[in-house]
């Protein structure tokens, strides 16, 4: 079992046939007027922190299709077409070019927080084919209703849409001491997905597959709010083994990360 690659469920959706946002967002990519490739990476710490990036920039067990998506996405170049590069830069304040540790979902959609320029001026800048966005867990810190959180994160979507870039929304790991806020947000967050018909990276569901009971201590550090990086002898940059997606939270949220963009192209962008 610990050598298959890789995980059953997500081969199982990318096998399934056309996915239901692929129409919606081929009309959006008609209005795409940036740099073919570019796809940006939106959040707050969990996303700003280095191990998120680790397996696309260098990691191991990459596939074919992998390799050319990461091509693809200018991966390695570590310039302003490059997301991967542009989500881990240190920038002054806690922050990179994307994202920010700490920041609310309304922080973001504002700009401000550590020096992070709005999201319209983000957008302006890098002018992304696509953006996968994780925002929550500061805003379930600072306990935020659901309406006033689901409605910000519409606005992040419709800006987001408007630019003519493809959303990839992303749900939220557990939280370990604001559980049914953060279930509530994810709720959400699938809503939003399914209403405006854009793809979504079910993260919190990829945890709870593989660690229902124990994702505490294991794909998130213990009693804290951030993926593990190295844990239980396995790192986020190894191969996205079934056990390895078991152990590091970061390996498995860069790697649902990565496969969902290479899906997202293949229905939506590539010549069918």
């Amino acid at each position: 079992m610990g050598g298959r690659l890789p995980g059953l469920l997500t081969l199982l959706v990318l096998s399934q046939g056309v996915p239901d946002y692929a129409e919606a967002m081929k009309k959006v990519a008609a209005r795409f007027t940036g740099k073919e490739g570019v796809v940006l990476h939106l959040g707050d710490s969990i996303t700003y922190a280095n191990p998120y990036s680790a397996w696309a920039r260098y990691g191991q067990g990459k596939t074919a299709e992998d390799r050319a998506v990461l091509q693809w996405m200018h991966c390695g170049a570590r310039d302003d077409t490059d997301g991967w590069h542009l989500a881990s830069v240190d920038r002054p304040g806690g922050r990179s070019e994307t994202a920010a540790s700490g920041v609310r979902s309304d922080e973001l959609l504002a700009g401000g927080k550590a020096g992070l320029p709005s999201l319209e001026e983000i957008l302006k800048r890098f002018n992304p084919r696509m953006a996968v966005v994780m925002l929550g867990t500061n805003d379930a810190g600072a306990n935020r209703p659901v309406e006033a959180y689901r409605s910000t994160m519409g606005r992040i979507v419709d800006a987001i849409l408007s630019n003519g870039t493809i959303p990839i929304l992303s749900t939220l790991p557990p939280h370990p001491s604001r559980g049914e806020l953060v279930r509530s947000y994810n709720a959400a967050l699938r809503e939003l997905a399914r209403e405006r018909k854009i793809p979504l990276i079910d993260y919190e569901a990829e945890i709870l597959r593989r660690r229902p009971q124990d994702w505490n201590g294991t794909l998130l550090a213990r009693n804290d709010v951030h993926p593990t990086a190295t844990q239980g002898g396995t790192g986020p940059a190894d191969a996205p083994t079934e056990e390895n997606l078991r152990n590091s939270g970061y390996l498995l949220r860069g790697w649902l990360s990565v496969r969902k963009i290479a899906e997202v192209k293949k229905w939506v962008l590539d010549p069918r």
